[in-house]
This record gives C-alpha cells, structure tokens and sequence, in this order.
C-alpha cells in the first residue's frame, strides 16, 4: 500500500482546528476541480484558451464533423442529493455534530431543496458552456458559417443534451441568421449516437483478466476516512452508527458536480488534494477498463464506437462533394466521448496499456471528459480552384485544442483526410465486429 504524503497527515487535523475556531469552509482550488474527474466543469474560457495554427497557404475550412458531451448538469436520480442527509441523521439526532458538521447539514439541506425536479437536467452554467463553443466556433472557423450553409445537429433523446444541443444552436444562429439549421433527437439514431447494447464488446470489457487487474490497482489506493473526525465529534459514535464508506462517497458525489450550479456546496475543505487525487486515479482506473485499449479486453473497449466513428466518415464524405459549407453536430454522453477518442487515436489516447500504472502519465477524465467535452473534426480544401477528395486536409480539436491523429502529418495538426480516413477505417474494419447496422 502506497504511504500516504505529509499533505494528507496534517490535513485533517489543522481543518478540525479551524473548524472548532468558526472559520468557514474554503473554496476549492484548481485540483480540487480537476479531480472530480467527469464532473470537473469545461475549463474555457476561465482558463487561457489554446492557440490555433493557421490553415496552410491557400486552404480554407469548410466542414465539420463533432460529437459533444451535455454541458453541466444536476445529479442523475434526487437520492444523490438526499443520501448525505439521511446518513447523518443519527449524529444530529444525538447531538454528536461538530459545529463543521452542523454547518455541512444546512448546507446539503439547501442544494436537496433546489435540486427538486430537476435530476439529470442541464445546468444555467451548462447552457453557458454551449453557448460559448459555439460562439468560438464561429469565430474560429467563419468560413464555415457563412450564408446558408447547412448545419445539421442531432442530439440522443436525454433532454439536458437535447438542450446543450439548442443552446449551441441559438449561438449559431445568432452570429448567421441565414444558417440553413435542421435538428433531430430520435431514437432511431441511438444505435451509433449512445450505443450501449454492444453484447460482444461488452463481454470482453468484463473479463476476469479486467476485473482482476482493477482489483489489485484499487488496493494501493485505498480510501481516506479522516474527513469524518471533522463532522462528528464522537469517535465511537461514528464508528458503531454512521456507515463512513457510504457517507463519504455520498458526500463526494454531491462535492465534485457542485461546481456545475449556480450555488456550489462548499464542502471542499473535508476532503485533501490527496484524497481527491487518489479517488480521481481509481475512477480513471475503473474507465480505462471500460474505454480504453488493453489486452485486458482485447482491444474491444474502443470499438463500441465504431458506429459512430463510421458515421462521422460517411457525413464527412458527403459534405466533401459539396460546394455549400456545412457542419455536423451530435451531442451526447461522456460514456460515448471517452471511447470515441479513444478509438481515434486522439493525442495518443489510444495507445494499448495492459499496467494500470501506467495510466497516470496520460489518461485522466478530466482532460478526457469534462462537462461539454467536444471533438471537432474540421476540414480544408483549396480556395478558388477544383479539388478532388484527395487534396482535402483534416484537423481535429479536443476541446479545443489541436491534438495528433494517427496518420502521417502533411502540415502541423492538419491531415490528408484520406490517410486519416484509412487509418479509422482499417481500424473499425478489420475486427470482425459490422462497422454499420445491419438491416433485419
């Protein structure tokens, strides 16, 4: 078992002094953020946004092809928000709360209330967070957005992505009033949309070689208990009636997505930066087996997503044969993000890694999946001559940021889309597994 830093041993007991001194629960810091994992909140424009390298001499953007996640939303199921409640009852009823304690109920009591009614819903900050990829979409890339060009968006059938969906919308259409928009939020494009049926993949993911890999990595990151000296002032109370493992884990839930409201539980200051970097590291752990390339699953972890990877292919081929600019948006899930990167090799996400110890070095889900996480596949041609399918390049942006494609380079971040598109569809074509539906 890993020794537990000097940060971790003096942590507790200096926030217990200060909470016995009246002093207030402190804000979160950046690290704080970043290792709520899939609830840290998109970082832009907070954070100095990446810089962008110019198109090469004589290519200009035409088409995108993206996949987003739902921005910033409220827990999934309002028994998130009841369970710290619940838990801590038996200490208030006894009187065995810290004045910490006392404070940590009010403050669980006010996010419960305005939870009410809106499990999973996308939050105002959510909303924002749309608005403003859009807006830099188009600011990025005018050239794609100008006159009528077609942008087409469709959304699984999950309103807050629904919504997400809308708010990058309203921003398109704001900057261009003439956007020819359609959009659509159907089941019958889930099957490459949010595909989770996917028996084959499914089976491989939980194999014993995987499970018992995770097993044995979790062991040297074990939990850290002391936030419970700082809300209960009877050890032994909390030992023989309060379930600890159950309250921390609800106490994080609700911590780690509560930078997503507009009102924030300020709970950060019960918990370390090293505890919170430990859970971080079994969850990234956790979502590797299940998303990312190991022999533990037998390479099948990415390919859940080759519906939708086949689908971005296609769109993009069609829209190449046009001369009208356009777009294709799909706003989803982190569950489809994190595969989906993963599968195109993004910034090196797809490398196969069989020691789970490894995965510190690269695969965290705060860079892989923040709320509003987004893939932006963007491509050039040449202005004012022919072009054949062959001379048009291809960059693409995680959130953002320009990352390297598994293909030969022809300029910086750009592509020949017709290595890339090789290179995908050797990739979802050689695994025995319909890289399309099939029809019944």
């Amino acid at each position: 078992m890993k020794l537990l830093s000097l940060t971790r041993r003096v942590a507790a007991p200096l926030a217990l002094a200060l909470t016995f001194l009246g002093a207030q629960a402190v804000e979160p810091t950046q690290a704080n953020r970043k290792y709520a994992n899939y609830y840290y909140a998109y970082p832009y424009p907070e954070n100095p946004l990446p810089q962008l390298t110019a198109a090469p001499k004589g290519y200009e953007p035409f088409h995108i092809e993206h996949y987003g996640r739902h921005g910033s939303r409220w827990h999934i199921g309002s028994w998130v928000y009841r369970q710290p409640i619940d838990l801590l009852r038996p200490a208030e009823r006894n009187g065995k709360l810290t004045p910490r304690g006392v404070e940590l109920m009010k403050q669980l009591r006010k996010t419960e209330k305005q939870s009410r009614g809106r499990s999973g819903e996308l939050t105002p900050l959510g909303a924002r967070q749309h608005r403003g990829i859009a807006e830099r979409m188009t600011r990025n890339f005018p050239e794609v957005f100008k006159g009528d060009a077609n942008v087409d968006a469709k959304s699984t059938v999950v309103i807050r992505c629904v919504l997400s969906m809308e708010n990058e919308l309203r921003a398109l259409q704001a900057f261009n009033p003439d956007l020819n928009i359609t959009s659509d939020a159907s089941g019958a494009t889930m099957f490459y949309m949010n595909n989770e049926n996917d028996s084959i993949t499914n089976a491989k993911v939980s194999s014993e070689a995987a499970k018992k890999a995770l097993k044995e990595y979790k062991k040297d990151y074990p939990s850290d208990y002391s936030f419970i000296d700082l809300i209960i002032s009877d050890p032994q109370f909390a030992k023989d009636s309060i379930k600890i493992p159950e309250l921390r884990s609800a106490l994080l839930r609700v911590t780690n997505n509560s930078q997503s409201l507009e009102e924030p539980t300020p709970t950060w200051d019960l918990f370390s930066e090293d505890a919170l970097k430990e859970d971080a590291m079994r969850g990234d752990a956790s979502w590797f087996i299940s998303y990312g390339n190991s022999d533990l699953t037998e390479g099948a972890a990415p390919l859940r997503q080759r519906y939708l990877l086949y689908n971005m292919i296609e769109s993009a081929d069609t829209s190449i044969m046009s001369e009208k600019p356009s777009a294709n948006l799909r706003f989803g899930h982190d569950v489809v993000v994190v595969p989906l990167v993963t599968l195109m090799d993004l910034d090196g996400y797809g490398r196969k890694v069989n020691d789970l110890n490894e995965l510190d070095s690269f695969w965290h889900l705060y860079d892989l999946t923040p709320m509003a996480t987004n893939v932006q596949m963007v491509f050039y041609r040449p202005k004012g001559r022919k072009y054949t399918a062959d001379d048009v390049l291809v960059k693409v942006l995680f959130n953002e940021k320009e990352v390297t494609l598994p293909a030969k380079k022809f300029n910086g971040p750009y592509y020949k889309w017709s290595d890339v598109r090789k290179a995908y569809l050797d990739r979802i074509g050689d695994t025995g597994l319909p890289p399309v539906q099939k029809d019944y």
